[in-house]
This record gives C-alpha cells, sequence and structure tokens, in this order.
C-alpha cells in the first residue's frame, strides 16, 4: 500500500509538473532563459581630441563601408502569450558615400541577408529559406535619393541626428523610407546608425503565424551602424 501510494504521489507530480512546462514553459523562457535582446546598434560617443575648429576641408568626398559595420533586423515575437524581441545581424555589409561639404549627395548600401543570424538557429533557419529566400534574393539595399546636410555640428564632432530618404529593395520589392540617422565624425572616417521602419507586407512578407505557438509582429526595423573609411 505504501509503494502504491508513493508511485501515486509521484504520478501526480509528474503531471503537475508537465502542466507547469506546458503553461508556463514560455513565461519562464522570455522572462528567465532567453538571452537579452542585443541592445540598438548606435554610433559611440563624440571622439575625444578632435579639434572644435576642424575644417570640412579635411573631410573626403567619397567613403567606403568597412570593418565592424552590421545591419540586421529587429522584431518583437509573441511565444505564447509572452513576449520577446527578435534580434538578427550580419557583419556582411558593403556600400559607398559621396560627400560635398558637409552634404551627403548619394549612398548605396547592401547588406548580405544570407548570413543573418539571431540568437536561435531555428529562426535563422526560416527566417533565411521561408521568409526571404535568399536563394532567390541574397541582398537588401538602400539607395540614398535626396541629400543630407549634416551641418557645422558634425564638422566639431558632435553626433548630428537627420532625416534620410530612399528606396528600400528587399525580395526585388522597392519602396521609399524615410528615417532619422545619426553621424558622428572621427577625425577622417564616419560613424552612422539608424533604424529603418517597416511593414514587412510592403515588402510581400507575410509575418510567421504558428497559431497561439509564436506570432511575428506586422512590423519591425532594420537596423545598421555603418563605420565609413575614406576611399583610397
Amino acid at each position: 500500500m505504501k509503494l502504491r501510494a508513493h508511485w501515486k504521489a509521484y504520478l501526480v507530480g509528474a503531471v503537475v509538473l508537465v502542466a507547469v512546462l506546458a503553461i508556463g514553459g514560455p513565461f519562464v523562457y522570455a522572462r528567465w532563459i532567453a538571452p537579452e535582446a542585443a541592445a540598438p546598434l548606435s554610433v559611440g560617443p563624440p571622439p575625444t581630441g578632435v579639434s572644435t575648429a576642424a575644417p570640412v576641408d579635411d573631410l573626403a568626398n567619397a567613403f567606403t563601408v568597412g570593418p565592424g559595420s552590421e545591419a540586421g533586423y529587429r522584431v518583437g515575437e509573441l511565444l505564447s502569450g509572452q513576449r520577446v524581441d527578435a534580434v538578427g545581424r550580419t557583419p556582411d555589409v558593403t556600400g559607398s558615400v559621396q560627400l560635398a561639404d558637409t552634404r551627403v549627395t548619394a549612398g548605396e548600401i547592401t547588406v548580405d541577408i544570407r548570413t543573418v543570424t539571431s540568437d536561435q538557429s531555428r529562426r535563422d533557419d526560416y527566417f533565411t529559406a521561408n521568409i526571404m529566400e535568399t536563394t532567390r534574393y541574397p541582398n537588401a539595399v538602400f539607395t540614398l535619393t535626396r541629400p543630407v546636410d549634416l551641418g557645422a555640428e558634425f564638422v566639431r564632432g558632435a553626433p548630428v541626428t537627420v532625416d534620410a530618404t530612399g528606396t528600400l529593395t528587399v525580395k526585388d520589392v522597392t519602396r521609399e523610407v524615410t528615417f532619422p540617422l545619426t553621424a558622428l565624425r572621427d577625425g577622417d572616417t564616419i560613424d552612422v546608425s539608424g533604424a529603418v521602419p517597416v511593414t514587412f507586407t510592403d515588402f510581400g512578407i507575410e509575418p510567421p503565424n504558428f497559431g497561439n505557438v509564436v506570432r511575428v509582429d506586422p512590423t519591425g526595423e532594420i537596423e545598421f551602424l555603418l563605420m565609413l573609411s575614406p576611399t583610397s
């Protein structure tokens, strides 16, 4: 009798444990297990040692996207009722920017979507194969269409935030976008960061929705950090 009671108690405990994991598992994962989402990409603090009188003539006219650059996405996910931020990034960013004094006159940036990774390999597999179809559409491209004036504060080495307008092409769909970007001069180099708000269906992308298990927000952001060096 004692043995039977012991096993009955064990069985009841196991059932309760399974129920708790089934109901509370996503909460536990979202609150204590899931890695904290990476902070938004942004330029660093103003550099020390840059003269406040540094002339605009010191700036090059042509810049290339260099090492240390990153780009990717940030989007909210609902995991069985628990919200988490999904962040995926890649260092495979290329492109060029043209300046005339303090005005950015042209720019084109290309992101290799095939190498975007997050903290979840299964999410990455679904993102590259099913959502973005990277074998057919390997890149996302932003092209500046209106000049941007960074102003005198930028020349002096202070971070400056301005609106940029251009076209964003994803999966062969092109849309006009306007978003704030921050530029910071560090001697003869320039750091630029920003986030482009996107509605996924504008680019023919249906956000994943697996019933009550996983739901992805219909909007998100494309984040970027560009380390621009003078073109040699």
